[in-house]
C-alpha cells in the first residue's frame, strides 16, 4: 500500500504539472516559429537543421538531442531534472520512443509485476494507439468537435481517449459529454462490467487528480485484461503530454 501511495504521489504529480513541457511557451502551435525567432541571440543566424559549429568542435543538430550533456539542464554535476522535460523534442527528432515515456512516467514504481506489464507493454507496441477502428473514429468525431478542449485540453483527450475505447462504457457515457464539461459523475454504472469499470477509475483519477486506481491493481492480470492495460496507461501519457504523444509510432 505504501508503495502505492508513493508511486500515485509522484504520477499524479507531474500530471498536475511538474515541469515537463517544452522549452517553448508556444511549441506545437502556429506560433512556434515566431516564438524561436524572438527568443534567439542577436545578430546570430537563426538555427536550423545541420551542423552546429562550436569553436572547434562540429555537433550534429540531432546528436544535441541524444546527448543530456548538450541540454541547458545540464551542469557539471549532471542533469538537475528528475525528469527530462524535453522528450517530446527528442522525439521529434526520432531520438526516443514510446518506452523512453513509459520509463519517464512510471519506472519510480517499486512493484515488480506492474513493471514487468509495463515491459511487456513496451514489447509489444507496433505503433498504434487505438484499439480499434470503432475507438479510433469515435475519438477523432469528438476531438474535432469538441469545445472541451478549449480549457484543460490534455486532461479532455484523455478521458475521451478512456471513454471511446470500450462500446459498453461508450454507449453509457455519450449522453454525458457535453459542449462544456464531461459529467462523469452521471454516467450509470449498474451492471458494469470489470472492464469498464477499470476505465471508469482511471477517468476519474485523471479528472479529479485523486488515485482510484492502484498499481497493485493495474499489476493484476486476471482483475485488467492486456487491452484495457494498454488503455489506461496510454491515457495517462495523454494526460501528461497531450495528443502530440499519439504521433509516436517506435
Amino acid at each position: 500500500m505504501e508503495k502505492s501511495k508513493a508511486w500515485s504521489f509522484l504520477f499524479l504529480t507531474k500530471l498536475k504539472g511538474t515541469r515537463t513541457m517544452s522549452r517553448y511557451f508556444m511549441y506545437g502551435t502556429s506560433l512556434q516559429d515566431s516564438e524561436r525567432m524572438m527568443m534567439s541571440v542577436p545578430n546570430f543566424l537563426p538555427r536550423t537543421k545541420g551542423m552546429i559549429i562550436m569553436g572547434k568542435k562540429i555537433i550534429d543538430e540531432k546528436e544535441e538531442f541524444k546527448r543530456c550533456v548538450y541540454c541547458s539542464e545540464y551542469s557539471k554535476g549532471g542533469c538537475q531534472m528528475v525528469h527530462c522535460p524535453y522528450l517530446l523534442d527528442r522525439a521529434d527528432f526520432g531520438q526516443i520512443g514510446y518506452a523512453d515515456f513509459i520509463k519517464d512516467s512510471f519506472w519510480s514504481s517499486d512493484d515488480f509485476y506492474f513493471k514487468k506489464r509495463l515491459r511487456e507493454l513496451i514489447r509489444s507496441f507496433t505503433g498504434e494507439w487505438f484499439l480499434s477502428s470503432y475507438h479510433k473514429d469515435r475519438y477523432n468525431y469528438l476531438t474535432e468537435s469538441s469545445a472541451l478542449l478549449e480549457s484543460t485540453k490534455k486532461q479532455n483527450l484523455a478521458l475521451l481517449y478512456l471513454l471511446t475505447a470500450n462500446e459498453q462504457l461508450w454507449e453509457r457515457a455519450k449522453d454525458h459529454i457535453y459542449p462544456n464539461k464531461i459529467a462523469l459523475s452521471e454516467i450509470p454504472l449498474t451492471g458494469i462490467s470489470t472492464t469498464c469499470y477499470a476505465l471508469y477509475q482511471a477517468a476519474k483519477t485523471i479528472a479529479n487528480g485523486k488515485l482510484c486506481i492502484t498499481e497493485n491493481e493495474l499489476a493484476d492480470k486476471e482483475l485488467i485484461g492486456g487491452f484495457t492495460f494498454k488503455t489506461i496507461i496510454q491515457s495517462f501519457l495523454i494526460a501528461r503530454y497531450g495528443d502530440k504523444i499519439m504521433t509516436v509510432r517506435q
